[in-house]
């Protein structure tokens, strides 16, 4: 090419610019090129291209040969900084992305490895090559195959690829081919139990892309037919002949610790095929009892794993291989898409034996759901489940299979419609649904119920409520939201029943049919049930953005008082409103049986002694601890709510420049989902600025008192609770802590200095410790 026409650039602009120019110069001076020195094969296109009939249509291919131009290139990129991109309109985003990949190891298979030591090819070259043994493996190459292999799972689970992970491993290729039985067996077991975590994790259906991947080298998968209900006693027999090898020696340490390994593998796999085929069992609590007895042994058999973590081979120093023989780390890389993650960090072992403990354990929890007979008591403990074991996708999986292996039915076998019925009986009582109660029989009513429990299940709403928990935690925000739009039509629905209800008990007392038009007589029975369960999922998507990060400082006010002015006073009133339902229909009770023992003993009645009351009788007040307990959210809620005005007003709260931000726009955004519903109805931002301009009327040192006087409630009601589970005891410490600052504060500490404090969620993801920098 010709250089003279080449300018030294003064920026980048003017580099390509003289890069455009000197392609073009060396193309005019240059003689065409001939079709078969461009690299076109087509017979049609060099015929077409030599007649000339294409020079100027630029659909075509390019007639002319490539261009040098590193030098202006290097030129160019010589005036961008470290991190810069140039864009251009053949060059914008997507390219950029491509050219920020080229060469990274993380992306670029060509990349991060060192090409004199190419790993084996595949299982059979590495047999050639005398990379892996099949046969007389010492117990501690097992050891050190067998950590491996766990630690694999461990990261498999975690996220990472099946094929970077488990299948780096060459033995599980081809098991079948393995002359040592033990090495077989556990390899065998390891390859099904692939298939039926994949089956459980698919079944459950709680996963993102995010969470698991959960195609991966199917072809593998397919070599050999999976049958694991043969896997138990195959890992048993290997357990048996190799303890009665261990005898025979003078040290039998090692063979042991190959032992546990194998029967660990057992009582685990076995666990979670049994969660596997909890659709297909009748008894589901017997199975469940067999689960928890695999579970104890399982996790009475990893402290003797992990004190013999030292007894297996090693991985190599600065090697990404997690034991020097039977894995390649690279075997796949030129099977994987362009885009495929290629950094693959594999867990080291005494991590992974940490996960799988605590797995265990959570499976152990997950044991418990069957003790939850009706969607009150499961909610919550889903809820609860989702913030102590959210992170593993397999636990949670298994707690959806345990509890729902089908989405019409609850605990095995019962019919989800049935489940609901039931649940609604125990949460409120209904008269409707009481079986004992001359209504229960009449064919208009039960009509009715049958169309309201039949819209519930076509909805949804209630059995996706139960499902969204077993999402990880940012993702159960924004299904949330879609949730709560869906609890409209039903609240309608509910309202419409409790109408009708109520107007069949008016048409029954007119016709003069008491015992009727009592028994029919409710409130609001349904309408209560779904509202409550509207109000917990509003509370939880609103307060979750607390543990998403989601928020700026200066939001914490409104979404502080949202809660402090209408949602948990919602959440009280619809608990206050069951319990006040409960008594009264106890009390009902209670006047019946004795106009029945009175009218049925007649003149022997009178010569007995009336009957003494029960002293100390108690009353149905099932959810006195939860209202306790929201009460003292309430005060938390307003603490932080009147804390954030005050520091707002004493401008300690950094503000973003009004020409940056609209406050109108995010307040519409945080309370979106809310809009739709009819109840609550939704509070407009309007509304919201007068609330907070009466509110910011005092002092800042009257808002800092008022504030106090919160924290200083919820710590009463907090210290009144008995048996206080760990949550209770954090946000005790937090309201102490909040109360003390705001005292001070109070007072005019640090008058002069406006520094933000800081807002530490360490102890409690929604409610932060207030700390003064």
């Amino acid at each position: 090419m010709n250089g003279s026409s080449v300018v030294e650039p003064p920026d980048f602009q003017a580099a390509t610019a003289a890069a455009a120019a000197a392609a073009r110069a060396s193309s005019s001076e240059q003689d065409e090129w001939s079709a078969s020195e461009c690299g076109f094969l087509d017979p049609e296109v060099q015929r077409v291209m030599r007649s000339g009939s294409a020079a100027e249509d630029i659909t075509q291919y390019p007639m002319h040969g490539w261009v040098d131009v590193t030098k202006e290139f290097h030129d160019a990129c010589a005036e961008l900084q470290p991190g810069e991109l140039a864009q251009d309109m053949l060059f914008g985003l997507f390219e950029a992305m491509s050219a920020i990949e080229i060469m990274d190891p993380k992306m670029d298979v060509g990349m991060g490895f060192d090409k004199q030591d190419l790993p084996p090819p595949s299982f059979e070259a590495a047999i050639a090559m005398g990379a892996i043994k099949l046969d007389d493996l010492t117990p501690s190459e097992l050891i050190g195959i067998f950590d491996a292999l766990f630690s694999c799972i461990v990261s498999w689970l975690e996220g990472n690829s099946m094929d970077q992970v488990l299948f780096t491993c060459l033995y599980l290729h081809a098991p079948s081919k393995i002359k040592d039985k033990a090495l077989r067996v556990f390899c065998t077991a390891v390859r099904n139990l692939i298939v039926v975590i994949k089956n459980i994790i698919a079944g459950a259906a709680v996963n993102e892309e995010e969470d698991f991947q959960l195609y991966g080298n199917s072809a593998l998968l397919g070599a050999e037919k999976a049958q694991p209900a043969t896997i138990f006693g195959s890992l048993k027999e290997v357990e048996d002949e190799l303890v009665r090898k261990s005898k025979q020696l003078a040290a039998p340490e090692d063979w042991m610790a190959v032992v546990h390994r194998l029967r660990f593998m057992r009582h685990l796999f076995q666990v979670i095929y049994q969660v596997e085929q909890m659709a297909n069992i009748e008894s589901s609590e017997e199975t469940m009892n067999e689960i928890y007895k695999n579970l104890n042994v399982a996790s009475e058999l990893l402290p003797l794993i992990r004190r013999t973590l030292d007894r297996g081979t090693q991985p190599e120093k600065g090697s990404e291989a997690p034991n020097p023989m039977g894995f390649s780390p690279r075997i796949h890389d030129r099977s994987q898409p362009p885009a495929f993650p290629r950094s693959i960090k594999i867990r080291d072992r005494p991590a992974s034996y940490q996960f799988l403990e605590e797995m265990v354990t959570r499976f152990k929890y997950a044991c418990k759901v069957i003790r939850h007979k009706d969607y009150y008591s499961a909610l919550n403990f889903f809820i609860e489940y989702s913030k102590k074991s959210g992170q593993c996708i397999l636990s949670r999986s298994v707690l959806q299979s345990l509890f729902s292996a089908n989405i019409r039915v609850a605990h095995g076998k019962q019919p989800m419609k049935q489940f609901l019925r039931h649940s609604v009986q125990i949460f409120n009582s209904p008269p409707v649904l009481n079986t004992k109660h001359p209504v229960a029989a009449d064919p208009k009513v039960q009509q009715h119920l049958e169309n309201f429990f039949r819209y519930c299940i076509n909805m949804n709403t209630f059995t996706q409520f139960i499902r969204i928990c077993g999402f990880n935690r940012a993702r159960q925000r924004d299904k949330l939201a879609r949730l709560i739009e869906n609890f409209d039509t039903i609240q309608v629905d509910a309202a419409r029943l409790d109408s009708l209800m109520n107007q069949l008990a008016n048409e029954k007392a007119m016709e003069g049919n008491e015992p009727l038009s009592t028994a029919l007589k409710h409130s609001t029975h349904f309408s209560t049930w779904v509202l409550y369960n509207c109000f917990r999922a509003m509370f939880i998507f609103l307060m979750s953005g607390f543990e998403l990060e989601l928020y700026a400082v200066h939001e914490f006010l409104y979404i502080y008082w949202y809660p402090y002015e209408f949602l948990v006073g919602f959440l009280v009133s619809a608990l206050t409103r069951t319990e006040n339902i409960l008594l009264a229909q106890e009390e009902y009770a209670e006047h019946q049986s004795k106009i029945q023992s009175n009218s049925g003993s007649g003149g022997a009645a009178k010569n007995r002694k009336a009957a003494k009351p029960k002293k100390n009788k108690k009353q149905q007040r099932p959810y006195r601890a939860e209202i306790v307990f929201y009460h003292a959210l309430l005060s938390l809620c307003g603490g932080m709510y009147k804390a954030m005005g005050a520091l707002t007003k004493d401008g300690r709260v950094r503000l973003p420049l009004s020409k940056f931000d609209n406050e109108e726009i995010r307040y519409n955004r945080r309370f979106l989902p809310f809009a739709t519903l009819t109840s609550p109805p939704p509070v407009s931002y309007v509304e919201f600025k007068n609330i907070r301009d009466h509110m910011m009327r005092p002092s800042a040192e009257e808002l800092y008192s008022y504030a106090a006087k919160h924290f200083d409630q919820a710590r009463n009601v907090l210290e009144s609770i008995q048996n206080p589970d760990q949550e209770m005891l954090d946000l005790l410490q937090i309201a102490r802590t909040n109360f003390v600052v705001m005292n001070v504060l109070a007072r005019g500490h640090q008058k002069e200095v406006k520094r933000q404090p800081e807002f530490d969620f360490s102890k409690h993801n929604y409610f932060p410790i207030i700390k003064l920098k």
